[in-house]
């Protein structure tokens, strides 16, 4: 019986892991197996505990560290919203000056202040920061 409930606690924590993915979830449920494989073999209730708790701590103290920094080594971090739009150029479509403007910035139509002076219609600028809803631009620099 011990068994079935090690079991059906690894998957769930399997299941967990897929909507978490940060791997605590699944150091437990390869401590749950080890639990499970120890009740398996005959361990009684203490030896499951001793197994859990022993593989509990070297999954989740020692080789999940060690797995997220590899992890974190493979994987490009990415920008995304407001960040991803910094240092892209853009395309203004009325002067833009401290106190306004608009530009087109990806196919959309964004309000913008300059960061240097007026800048004519026309003309392309660089995102340098975004405040709010405003990207902040300056002339593009080619």
């Amino acid at each position: 019986m011990a068994v079935w409930l090690w079991l059906i606690a690894a998957g769930a924590l399997f299941v967990l892991e897929t909507l978490t993915a940060d791997l605590l979830f699944a150091s437990l449920a390869v401590s749950a197996t080890a639990a499970m494989l120890t009740a398996w073999g005959g361990g009684g209730f203490l030896a499951q505990g001793i197994a859990f708790t022993v593989s509990a701590i070297v999954t989740v103290f020692l080789l999940r560290p060690l797995a997220l920094r590899e992890m974190a080594k493979r994987t490009r971090k990415t920008a995304t919203n407001t960040e991803a739009l910094l240092g892209l150029g853009a395309k203004t479509l009325s002067a833009v000056d401290a106190d306004g403007g608009q530009i087109k910035l990806q196919g959309e139509v964004w309000s913008a202040r300059s960061s240097s002076g007026t800048i004519r219609a026309g003309q392309h600028v660089t995102v340098d920061t975004i405040d709010g809803a405003i990207a902040v631009v300056s002339p593009h620099n080619t």
